[in-house]
């Protein structure tokens, strides 16, 4: 059922939308889908659907905040102002207080079922308001979490020895990462995005044997590049 749960909350939002238009064409009720920050359900229900699917995870509660937070505001519940003035500051602490906790990462299992761990490097790759390269030319390479925080990081596994299926936690915050991959990987992907998104450029795996890369991305106002 969690597989599918996105079709079922995007179907039922479409079957609502048909309704409330069918009803309003035929005089029962008033209706229009543009009502006062519509926009808005493109950040929440996103979430929504991530946190149902994922569970609770930093990137999900963030995003659904702050759609919530731009709901209420489009609604004259809260002052636009006072939100552009902390919008910034909140998304910086939540993003904080996720990373200390490590609630931004969610469990990933295999076609197996089997569990994909967290890394077993025992380190992190940041890049805070600056740039910062990693390249693994020749080295088993077993997963890492890296975090760009108004800065760049670059993950260069074109060369890295890969034996068995792992993962990368992956946050962008005002900023950007780029995965370069080797051509015996699949590379499956699964994202939180708020304004903010993961491009996924990788080839088909052109070698055998093929081990799968997990992407756990958290995208805020940044992107995630997978070439």
């Amino acid at each position: 059922m969690k597989k599918n749960v996105s079709n079922v909350v995007w179907g039922l939002l479409l079957i609502a939308v048909g309704i409330g238009y069918g009803g309003g064409s035929l005089g029962f009720w008033d209706f229009s889908i543009f009502f006062k920050g519509w926009w808005t359900l493109f950040i929440i229900i996103p979430c929504l659907v991530n946190l149902i699917q994922y569970g609770v995870n930093g990137g999900n509660v963030l995003g659904l905040c702050v759609g919530i937070a731009l709901f209420l505001s489009a609604q004259g519940f809260l002052e636009f102002s006072m939100v552009r003035r902390l919008l910034v500051p909140a998304i910086l602490i939540l993003v904080g207080i996720s990373l200390l906790l490590g609630n931004t990462r969610r469990q990933i299992r295999d076609q197996q079922g089997n569990q994909i761990p967290y890394e077993k490097g025992g380190f992190d790759v940041s890049a805070v308001f600056g740039g910062r390269k990693m390249k693994y030319d020749g080295q088993v390479f077993e997963g890492v979490t890296v975090n760009a925080v108004f800065g760049g990081a670059e993950l260069d596994l074109r060369m890295a020895v890969i034996q068995q299926d792992v993962r990368i936690d992956a946050t962008a915050v005002f900023g950007g990462v780029d995965i370069l991959v080797p051509s015996n990987v699949i590379v499956k992907v699964m994202s939180t995005p708020v304004l903010g998104g993961v491009t996924n450029k990788a080839s088909a795996p052109t070698e055998v044997p093929c081990h799968t890369l997990y992407i756990n991305a958290t995208c805020v106002f940044g992107g995630v590049d997978i070439k």
